[in-house]
């Protein structure tokens, strides 16, 4: 760094393909308000539906990262887009207790998430 060779630090593989002992750790923790993460940081939030369905989970607020509803992972999100959504299959939801965890690798301007009714796939071709 600024010419010198950087030493002392190592590099530790995070596996994201089970987050379940991330999901174990933040249940430890005392639930507290929604706020703004400043990653890299695991969230969490619970939440219950009242209908079946589709859903698209908004990216607006969220910096870089992946998100997993209930275990399945939606997939990464880039503030840069272009697509502002993250798809949400049906059978991954259930009427209570759904729970959300996201891996925020930068910084959420927003500690609040929200559902939209459709996708934004950001700019297409056409």
């Amino acid at each position: 760094m600024g010419g010198l060779p950087l030493r002392g630090w190592r590099v530790l593989p995070l596996p994201l393909d089970d987050v379940t002992s991330a999901a174990e750790a933040l249940r430890a923790q005392p639930a507290g308000p929604a706020r703004a993460v400043a990653g890299p940081a695991f969230a969490r939030a619970v939440f219950d539906l009242s209908g079946a369905g589709d859903l698209f989970l908004s990216t607006d607020g969220l910096g870089k990262g992946v998100a997993w509803l209930n275990g399945f992972c939606l997939g990464r999100y880039w503030s840069r887009g272009p697509q502002r959504t993250l798809y949400v299959p049906g059978p991954v939801t259930r009427k209570e207790g759904n729970e959300l965890i996201i891996l925020e690798l930068g910084a959420t301007t927003s500690g609040t998430l929200r559902f939209v009714p459709g996708p934004d796939l950001g700019h297409t071709e056409t």
